[in-house]
């Protein structure tokens, strides 16, 4: 199953915590992945999430 969502976490090498990025449309690891590549580096992880899950981080 491909995974499409707006909202992803990376952490890049050397980083000790993960950064946000989001997206207008919904985007493929893939895709994201590319468009890291291109701005800020190689990401060493990449997670999804959902809508839901953003929300539990402002509770």
């Amino acid at each position: 199953m491909i995974v499409r969502r707006r909202t992803w976490l990376y952490r890049l090498a050397g980083q000790c915590f993960p950064q946000t990025i989001s997206f207008a449309d919904r985007v493929t690891a893939a895709m994201a992945r590319r468009h890291l590549r291109s701005t800020v580096g190689n990401p060493l992880e990449l997670w999804a999430r959902s809508r839901d899950d953003a929300r539990s981080f402002h509770l």
